[in-house]
Parts: structure tokens; C-alpha cells; sequence
């Protein structure tokens, strides 16, 4: 049998190699792709739902809280006085009821109108126009309560979909039930906000736990026929994203409220991007592989002499010796080749040494973004306290809960830096622990320790803030009897030892690495896990969180370097 040339060797070999990586490179990458377009689609939805939750809940949330305005209102309670003690004189008093409730429906648009109802739900007053009968004798109300309901539309006087927040009224002297308060938000309002994504392609729905839909975006007007398909395939969905021979469906669970919100994407709206791609890609691979098989051949001729040399050379690279291939080539390509090749080496040479860097960065900024992710949500509580000081004139406590708020923010801000010594944590831990005590009317006492000589060393910044807002959250938030909170900071010969206890609920020890491990959305003791991960990342695996259950409480420790800032 007569031998192959090198020549037609290296062609034939070439030629296998072009085919065959490609080939299989062509199907992973497809299946990449269609996984990550898949995944990306599913989290451009996730995200799209959690915007819509994020306006749902600010709308729902300032709703119960304009109620509870009203709950202690002054006009309010002493009309309900005159209402119950002197009908003939309360016609007076109700107009100076309904310019309280015109004057707090005014900087919220989305309110749709606001009623009174006595103790017997019969109508005392009300914003709207025409009343439509409520029926919430057959719903026992015995706290603030989200309905769907209806209402009259105030221009045409045709039922609306609408959502009602029904909260009772008590005497703040007695205690005695007055009544019930009903604020009103239009389903229009609601149906509004599903106009920030592509409602021209996707269709929204907001379901009860029954399935029945109560909210849905314009484009269903005209769908109709799809609605019993898209909540038959919730129904029987086990998670929240579903595929269908008609789409794509996502439902979420609202967090704070007993309803759903669903996304329904059509199987060709959900598609189209990736067909176009897919066929760009397509086009792009064959248009490549010929042209790899033509460029095949020509090198084959030039590659004969050289190419061992090159092979050896690749082995000699491959156990990290990134030296450059020195050869004396006699064919332009060949020369090109090589310098090519040097040039990779290179730069390979420089991306290990800059992934070097990046992963230093990279722990920079996971701490970074931990830091971030520790969201100081007691801001709106804080303002609202500020709101009702400023509404009661309790000026000083006013003064002291801003000087608060303003320290705590100097401190956790810090200018940007990432270490702070252990007075300026110490600072900020105490203005945070003042101002909860104003929010949770001294429902706990605190006391901090710290070992004088040790106040300079520095320590990560808010390293120690979401341990205290951990105990009041989850340690003595829902205690009957008074909370207590203790902060040391003592030293031994290398480390700083920290410690934070309570006599609350303690923890379940059972349940720790759970917690400290979970990475899902639903974790709430998100801080733990994130200072768990910083002490590692700062100091080494040895550092982290120590957990110990007292009788009462949980007592929380650790350590870190002593080191100047």
C-alpha cells in the first residue's frame, strides 16, 4: 500500500480536526445557548414580576399605612363621639371628617376613595360618589384585611374592579370598637404598573388563592379564549416556571399578601429571539468551517517542517513554561504563525497573571456586595417615627432620632473605606440601637463593653450592626417581656473577640448550617451567612461565627486579627 505524504497527511489530519471539534462544538454550544436564552428569559420574567411586586407592595404598603393615619386622627375619633352620642350635631363634624380624608387621599393618586362604616358596617361616610354594598359582615375583620371587592366607577357609574383594605376602629381612650375604615385602590391603578414591561407580547394576571383572577393587563381583553388554559397549567404547576404547548408561565407568590402574580410569555413570542440567533449562528458556523477547510489545506503545505518543532513546543508550554518558540521559518505564513503563537503565549502569559489579580479584586468586591446586600430597611420605619414625632410636636425626641439617623449613616458610610476601627463601629451600633428604641417604643435596653486600650484597631465595616439587628429581628421583636442586649469587645494575645446576646427566642442550632449555607431569596438570616463569608475572606477559614443558645437568648462570637488601620 503505497504511504500517504506528509502533505495529504497533515491535510487528512487537519481536516478531521476542523470537522469533528466543530461538530461537536456546534451542538454544545447550541445546548448552551438554548439553556442560558432559557435561563436568561426566566430571569428577565423574574425580574419583570419582582418590579411589579416592588410597585404592588409600595402601593398596598403606603395604603395600610395612610389607614393607621387614620386610626388616631382626632377629628376622626371624636366624630365617631358625636356620631354615636348626638346624630342630630354630627352633620357638622362629617365635613370636617371628610376634609381629613380628601386631605390624605390627595398626595397618593392611587387611593380610590376612602369610607367609614360604624360598628354594624352601615356607612357612616365616604370619597366615593355612588356607595356600592360591601358585603364584610359574612368576613370577620378583627385586623387590617385586603378584599377584592367592587365599586362604582365615579364617571359612568359601571362596577369596577377594585381592592379594599378594611381595618377597625377603636376608641384610644376605651379601647371600644367605633368601626371600620376602608380605603379603596382601583384595579385600573394596578393593571397600570404591568405597563413597564412589553405587555404587547406578555400577559399579566394576579390570581387569589381560589384562582379566580382579580387583576389582569389590557392585552387579555383581547385573549380571553387563553385565560382557563393559563390558570389550568398553574394550578397543576408544581413550580413557579411552567412550559406549555401555548408558552411560557411564571408565577409568584407575593410575599406579603394571599395572592399571585402570573406571567404568561406565547411559545413564538418566547422563541423568536433564539430562532433568529439560531439561524445567524448557523449560517456563521458553515460559512466558517468551509472556510477553515480551505485555510486547512494551504497550511498543510507550510506546516510539514515546522510543525513538530511547533508540537514539541506546545508540550514544552503546556507544563507552564511560557518561554517564546524561536524558529527560523523559510514561508511567510509559517513566520506569521509563529509570531501569532508568541503572541498568545504572551498573552496568556499576562491573563494568568492578571486572573491573578482579578480574583483578589473579585473578593473585594463579593464583600463589597455583601455590604450592599445588608439592606437598612429599618429607614422607612425610622421615618416613619420621624413623620409621627414631627405630627405630635415631640420635638426632642424628633432632634435626638435624626442626630441618630444622621451617625448611624456618617458611620456606615465611612467614605467609602472597608475597615473602620472598633470605636466607629461601636458608634454606629449605638446609634442603630437608638434608633430602634425609638421605633420599638423601649421594648429592650442595651449596654456596650469595650476594653479601653483596644478602641484603634480596626475591624470590617458593619461587621458587627447586622449581628445587633439579628437579635432585635429574630431575638426579642415578639417578646411580651422586655428584650435585652449586651455588646463586648475584649482581646486576647493576637485576636479581637466580639460578642452580641440577647435574652430573646435564642436560635435553632439544629437549623444552622441550613442558614448559613441557604443561598436562596428566602433566607432571613441572609447577614449571618454574608458575615460568615466575610470573616473567611478577610481572615482565613478558622474565623467565623460561634452560636451558643443561653436560658434565655442566643449569644453570637468571633474573632479577628488585631491590626492597626
Amino acid at each position: 500500500m503505497k504511504s500517504k505524504s506528509i502533505y495529504l497527511q497533515l491535510f487528512d489530519g487537519l481536516r478531521l480536526m476542523v470537522l469533528l471539534p466543530v461538530g461537536i462544538l456546534f451542538f454544545i454550544t447550541s445546548i448552551i445557548f438554548i439553556f442560558y436564552y432559557t435561563d436568561d428569559r426566566i430571569e428577565a420574567s423574574d425580574i419583570q414580576l419582582s418590579h411589579i411586586e416592588n410597585r404592588l407592595d409600595h402601593y398596598f404598603t403606603s395604603a395600610t399605612h395612610y389607614s393607621r393615619l387614620l386610626l388616631n386622627n382626632d377629628v376622626i375619633q371624636h366624630g365617631f363621639d358625636i356620631y354615636y352620642n348626638n346624630t342630630d350635631g354630627f352633620s357638622v363634624q362629617k365635613i370636617n371628617m371628610s376634609l381629613e380624608i380628601y386631605k390624605l387621599i390627595y398626595p397618593a393618586p392611587y387611593i380610590y376613595g376612602i369610607s367609614i362604616y360604624d360598628k354594624d358596617y352601615s356607612i357612616i361616610m365616604s370619597s366615593e360618589r355612588k356607595q356600592y354594598p360591601s358585603d364584610f359582615k359574612a368576613i370577620r375583620v378583627t385586623g387590617g384585611k385586603w378584599f377584592a371587592t367592587k365599586k362604582f366607577d365615579n364617571s359612568s357609574d359601571n362596577l369596577i374592579d377594585t381592592f379594599s383594605y378594611v381595618h377597625p376602629i377603636y376608641d384610644y381612650r376605651s379601647g371600644d370598637l367605633y368601626g371600620y375604615i376602608e380605603l379603596i385602590i382601583s384595579e385600573k391603578s394596578i393593571s397600570d404598573i404591568y405597563a413597564v414591561s412589553d405587555t404587547s407580547s406578555s400577559l399579566y394576571l394576579l390570581v387569589d388563592n381560589e384562582y379566580d383572577i382579580i387583576s389582569k393587563s389590557d392585552y387579555l381583553n383581547e385573549k380571553n379564549t387563553l385565560t382557563d388554559t393559563i390558570i389550568g397549567a398553574v394550578k397543576l404547576g408544581k413550580s413557579g416556571h411552567i412550559f406549555s404547548g401555548y408558552g411560557f408561565i411564571n408565577t409568584m407568590p407575593l410575599k406579603s399578601y394571599p395572592w399571585k402574580l402570573v406571567h404568561f410569555i406565547p411559545l413564538f413570542f418566547f422563541i423568536k429571539p433564539a430562532l433568529t440567533i439560531g439561524i445567524a449562528f448557523f449560517i456563521t458556523a458553515c460559512f466558517s468551517l468551509g472556510l477553515a477547510l480551505f485555510m486547512s489545506k494551504n497550511i498543510a503545505k507550510n506546516l510539514s517542517k515546522p510543525i513538530y518543532a511547533l508540537v514539541e513546543h506546545t508540550r514544552f508550554v503546556s507544563k507552564g513554561n511560557w518561554k517564546e518558540f524561536s524558529y527560523e521559518a523559510d514561508s511567510p505564513e509559517m513566520i506569521e504563525l509563529i509570531g501569532d503563537f508568541n503572541i498568545m503565549l504572551k498573552s496568556q502569559n499576562e491573563l494568568k497573571n492578571k486572573l491573578i489579580d482579578i480574583e483578589k479584586e473579585k473578593n473585594r468586591i463579593e464583600i463589597d456586595k455583601v455590604n450592599e446586600q445588608i439592606k437598612p430597611h429599618f429607614l422607612y420605619n425610622t421615618l416613619d417615627n420621624i413623620y409621627s414625632l414631627a405630627s405630635l410636636d415631640e420635638k426632642q425626641t424628633l432632634m435626638e432620632l435624626v442626630m441618630n439617623l444622621s451617625k448611624f449613616y456618617r458611620g456606615s458610610l465611612s467614605l467609602g473605606k472597608s475597615f473602620v476601627n472598633i470605636e466607629e463601629e461601636l458608634h454606629t451600633c449605638k446609634a442603630y440601637l437608638d434608633i430602634m428604641s425609638v421605633r420599638y417604643h423601649d421594648k429592650f435596653e442595651y449596654s456596650i463593653y469595650c476594653v479601653d486600650n483596644i478602641n484603634q484597631f480596626k475591624c470590617p465595616k458593619l461587621i458587627l450592626l447586622p449581628l445587633v439587628e439579628n437579635s432585635i429581628y429574630h431575638g426579642i421583636k415578639g417578646l411580651k417581656y422586655k428584650g435585652n442586649i449586651n455588646i463586648t469587645v475584649n482581646q486576647d494575645e493576637n485576636n479581637i473577640l466580639f460578642k452580641v446576646s440577647d435574652n430573646g427566642f435564642g436560635i435553632d442550632m439544629n437549623n444552622l448550617n441550613h442558614i448559613l449555607e441557604d443561598e436562596t431569596d428566602n433566607n432571613h438570616h441572609f447577614a449571618l451567612k454574608h458575615i460568615n463569608r466575610i470573616l473567611k475572606l478577610y481572615y482565613g477559614n478558622d474565623y467565623k461565627l460561634d452560636f451558643e443558645n443561653q436560658s434565655p437568648g442566643c449569644c453570637i462570637s468571633f474573632k479577628i486579627k488585631k491590626e492597626f488601620l
